[in-house]
């Protein structure tokens, strides 16, 4: 295994204005960015990647990753950036640490990037709009005012986590293994409701949501047991099968 981990002189702050510069990373850049950003210590490899991204392969990354390092370096072309043995830039290793083992390469955030993802991540939380199903909503309050009853939610979202949950587990109820698509065809498609295993009323501060171990397809119903009955997924599966048994 060789190890890719020379540091590079680009800040924080420097990252987060990349970030929010189209003309540097694009959208499909920030996306793969903000993906990795999730793995358990900001870590994987290109197929892990290319899987949870919905992408046949991984092997276009090298290239997207490729333009998105020279974009970079004509953004800031007095840094010094990784060489290889030959003497040309390694593109890749410009946003990346990375260990190269026999069969894959793992790619990692670079600490100044992670932390800057961070920002970003919070910044897209407090400005997005609310596109998430009224029953996903927890811990919510009714103000009455004038003439309008306006439901509050108390606590922030990230629609992107929501996506993010559903691409690795799926549209198919993770209690009853209810499935809208297949019952109700095409209407039914891409819908389902996404639970919190810690309810955001439990932890009671804005924390970073990991889309992967933190969160889990259900259909509405279960959903509401779930809160309903303060149960857990694999509580609430329990009784589900019991009853199905009678």
């Amino acid at each position: 295994m060789k190890i890719y981990a020379e540091p590079l002189a680009i800040s924080t702050d420097q990252w987060l204005d990349m970030l929010n510069d189209r003309s540097v990373f694009h959208e499909e850049d920030v996306e793969l960015i903000r993906t990795l950003y999730y793995f358990p210590d900001c870590r994987a490899s290109g197929k892990e990647l290319a899987r949870f991204l919905n992408k046949v392969s991984h092997s276009p990354f090298n290239a997207q990753v490729g333009r998105l390092g020279k974009r970079i370096i004509r953004k800031y072309p007095d840094v010094q950036f990784p060489i290889r043995e030959d003497g040309k830039i390694r593109y890749w290793h410009i946003p990346f640490l990375g260990e190269e083992h026999r069969d894959k390469y793992i790619w990692q955030l670079r600490p100044e990037l992670r932390e800057a993802v961070r920002r970003y991540e919070q910044t897209d939380m407090d400005h997005q709009s609310d596109t998430l199903l009224p029953s996903e909503l927890e811990d919510v309050s009714l103000r009455e005012g004038g003439k309008k009853l306006v439901a509050v939610n108390r606590y922030e979202r990230n629609v992107r986590a929501r996506r993010l949950c559903l691409q690795k587990h799926g549209y198919r109820c993770s209690v009853c293994q209810f499935d809208f698509e297949q019952v109700y065809g095409e209407i039914g498609k891409g819908f389902i409701e996404v639970h919190h295993l810690i309810p955001l009323s439990e932890i009671g501060e804005q924390y970073t949501v990991n889309p992967f171990d933190d969160l889990r397809p259900v259909c509405p119903n279960c959903h509401a047991m779930l809160h309903r009955g303060n149960l857990s997924i694999e509580e609430l599966r329990e009784i589900v099968e019991a009853r199905r048994r009678i």
